[in-house]
């Protein structure tokens, strides 16, 4: 299932109704809770509880927008002044401004909230919502923080992809020109992917198989023979979603980097098993013991080391990975709760 991005509820404009629904639900409760005497009944009851919602939200708003911007300044001695300043003033103006709330309803049971003890909810009220607050906007710094690393990782990702497949383009082109129309249809179904329908933050599972199949036949068109390819998807991925362009990095690694032993054919086998809301990846291909791979440190492993920064990333404390290197095989195996 789509991961439901609830931070949203606290930025513009969802905001704004997400705390008009908070009000009234506090509104409803104040009802519904708490024990009045029996005469507070119709209009007397709706204007205490409307009363008594606003020393909640006087306080609140006032400490938000007036006094804590002053603290995350480091402006402490200022902000200190004005905090004491401010709960002083609620202390011994709000009775009045409630009192004129009351005065707005036709009742006779008016409350004097001049008579009220209020001190405790000011500085209650006050620490509260600063502390919701802080924390609240930590969390959504720390969201934009996460979606800007990843739309960093994708941007680099979509490039690294494309400058691969061009790669094997030119060498086909050179080699075989007979299969290029083919090839080129796969790699604008291949594209169209890449750059338009992984916008999103998830996608269906289905969508990205329907991608890898797509790049796996246009390797198998472009190695023709010369390599055994098995691709194996099992499992109901029917309603689920997954990070797009997150798999197939191992797939594309275990096809740039497959070899063989002299007279041994070479191999790249992958499977996919889905099982409730865990997916499980393992890709296997054949190498050569003798053959030593020329170190470059200024290209390669781009596409292997963002795939593991965004699994950190999206699926964090959700996911196994896993290497084993032999003689005669590299393989990958990867579990991921797509919950």
């Amino acid at each position: 299932m789509k991961q439901f991005d609830w931070t949203r509820l606290f930025t513009w404009p969802y905001k704004v109704y997400t705390q008009l629904a908070f009000w009234v639900i506090v509104f409803i409760l104040y009802i519904v809770l708490k024990e009045y005497p029996n005469r507070m009944t119709g209009a007397t009851l709706i204007c205490l509880v409307l009363q008594e919602t606003l020393e909640l939200a006087i306080p609140s708003y006032a400490q938000n927008f007036l006094v804590l911007p002053f603290f995350r300044r480091g402006k402490w001695l200022l902000g200190i002044t004005l905090y004491l300043v401010q709960v002083t003033s609620l202390i011994y103006v709000l009775p009045y401004i409630l009192n004129g709330v009351g005065l707005l309803f036709a009742i006779r049971d008016h409350v004097d909230w001049r008579n009220e003890h209020i001190t405790f909810s000011m500085f209650a009220f006050t620490v509260i919502a600063s502390f919701f607050k802080i924390g609240m906007d930590q969390l959504i710094r720390d969201k934009q923080r996460k979606d800007d690393e990843l739309r960093h990782l994708k941007a680099q990702l979509n490039p690294h992809f494309l400058f691969n497949t061009l790669n094997n383009l030119y060498g086909l082109s050179v080699a075989e020109s007979k299969k290029l129309p083919d090839l080129m249809l796969k790699l604008s179904e291949l594209l169209r992917y890449s750059l338009y329908d992984t916008n999103q933050n998830y996608v269906a599972v289905q969508k990205e198989l329907d991608y890898i199949i797509n790049y796996v036949e246009l390797e198998r068109i472009r190695l023709s023979e010369k390599t055994d390819i098995a691709l194996d998807i099992t499992g109901d991925y029917t309603d689920q979603y997954i990070a797009p362009l997150l798999l197939i990095i191992f797939i594309e690694n275990s096809f740039k980097h497959f070899s063989a032993a002299q007279g041994q054919r070479a191999f790249v086998y992958i499977t996919f098993n889905i099982s409730g809301n865990r997916l499980h990846l393992h890709v296997q291909n054949s190498t050569d013991p003798d053959y030593i791979p020329v170190q470059n440190k200024s290209k390669g492993g781009l596409g292997l080391h963002n795939v593991k920064q965004r699994l950190d990333l999206i699926y964090p404390q959700q996911y196994i990975l896993k290497t084993v290197k032999e003689n005669t095989h590299y393989e990958v195996n990867l579990e991921i709760d797509l919950t």
